[in-house]
């Protein structure tokens, strides 16, 4: 591939993913989860919001069942994510509808109806837009040459945290705009969305489409037990899934407990999510050339999963104002480890993963920790019920702890699982890198 070539395809898909991102901070659960504790919505319905992303990656299964069916995985992207993002429209035109009847009839807004609505778009956009997730993994990755994969995702990465950060900013000014009583600051956000939404749709279909990337023209059935009968894709799949459920069993709860439990306005969680997009933004480049350097992401993974383990600690332990000044530096650090985590796993599982019909393998490991995440987030609503008694949501933090240990100890994608996630083993690639 020509160097020009790829500098193009370079800045697409950086600005792609940029507008791309923005658009999952506008609409995603910890603006949505923070009005609802803002308006104090049952804790049931925020459940089923916290799992809406990780239910949707059921759709990798089903675009798996689409890649062999289809004669470009640019175009199949292209059309189910055009069709993902026209469905916010939806929770738009209800509440400027219930709005509407409000100050014309003077009847109530329905809250509860109106954020049921939202929470099922939600749940049917994240079922569209990870069905296409594969194929553009699949698209995509043929593009980058191998050598230069962990300074591309992590310069990409880093390229659209600067995104989230504007996004954040944006979000921290807006949301506390309620002209008469409308929450007018979040609908704000929901415009921007739909912008941000159209341009990255233009965007994507700028990028080339490849030679080397195909529809699998496999049957379903035999492309999704191909992945799982590699014991080496298997360890991954297992680790990734387990750790993947561990985090959600608490995560998506944090804005709905700081809002409605401790009483933070939605801004100040805002610039906390801001402050933890800066630490994937700095911290990118620097896991990014040090998995390159090393050719063992799995050390970056170890350390980064530790600290994300025991992070929740400070919520089971600390009250609102040692929160206030210790919260944000939390939010921060959890960022720098999280974009260790999310390159590093993705570069252990790039390894196992072979060059041809690569997207069965990206669908089952997807489906397989969006499934765990759905789960979990729907037992850690219930949890929170459960445990009322002894605490509520700090007991919560505290049982996550224990499981996200549990699971490291337990589990590990290295060669030798016996030896177990502290011994973890250098990773060797399924397939040359060149």
């Amino acid at each position: 591939m020509k160097s020009k070539g790829f500098r193009r395809i370079f800045q697409l898909l950086c600005w792609e993913g940029a507008f791309a991102l923005a658009l999952e901070t506008w609409v995603g659960p910890t603006y949505l989860a923070g009005l609802a504790g803002e308006l104090r919505i049952d804790v049931g319905l925020v459940s089923l919001l916290a799992a809406a992303p990780w239910i949707g990656s059921v759709g990798q299964l089903l675009g798996l069942w689409f890649l062999g069916r289809v004669p470009s995985l640019k175009s199949y992207t292209l059309r189910v994510a055009t069709a993902a993002r026209s469905l916010w429209l939806v929770p738009m035109f209800f509440a400027g509808f219930f709005a509407l009847r409000q100050y014309r009839e003077g009847a109530a807004f329905p809250v509860n109806t109106w954020f049921a609505i939202t929470a099922g778009i939600a749940c049917a956009y994240s079922l569209l837009a990870t069905s296409s997730a594969a194929a553009w993994q699949s698209w995509t990755l043929s593009l980058v040459p191998a050598r230069f994969r962990g300074r591309f995702y992590g310069f990409r990465q880093r390229f659209v945290m600067g995104a989230i950060i504007l996004a954040h900013l944006l979000a921290s000014y807006w949301v506390g705009w309620r002209p008469g009583g409308y929450y007018a600051g979040f609908a704000a956000l929901a415009l921007l969305a739909i912008v941000a939404a159209t341009l990255s749709t233009w965007l994507l279909s700028r990028v080339p489409e490849s030679r080397a990337a195909s529809a699998s023209p496999q049957r379903f059935g035999e492309a999704v037990r191909e992945p799982l009968r590699d014991p080496a894709f298997r360890r991954v799949l297992f680790f990734g899934a387990a750790f993947h459920g561990a985090l959600q069993l608490a995560g998506s709860y944090f804005p709905y407990f700081l809002t409605r439990e401790l009483d933070f306005p939605m801004r100040t969680v805002a610039v906390w999510s801001l402050l933890t997009s800066f630490g994937c933004l700095v911290a990118a480049g620097f896991w990014g050339r040090k998995i390159d350097r090393s050719r063992d992401p799995s050390r970056v993974l170890r350390i980064t999963a530790s600290w994300m383990a025991v992070a929740p600690l400070l919520y089971v332990f600390a009250g609102r104002g040692l929160l206030a000044w210790a919260g944000p530096l939390e939010y921060f650090v959890s960022g720098v480890a999280f974009s260790g985590y999310v390159l590093g796993l993705a570069n252990v599982l790039f390894a196992v993963v072979p060059r041809e019909r690569n997207a069965a393998y990206f669908s089952v490991f997807t489906a397989g920790c969006g499934i765990a995440g759905a789960l979990a987030a729907l037992l850690g609503g219930r949890l929170a019920v459960w445990l009322e008694p002894v605490g509520g949501f700090r007991a919560l933090w505290g049982t996550a702890v224990l499981v996200r240990l549990a699971v490291l100890v337990a589990l590990s994608p290295g060669e030798e699982r016996s030896r177990g996630f502290w011994r973890f083993r250098r990773f060797k690639p399924a397939f040359k890198v060149e």
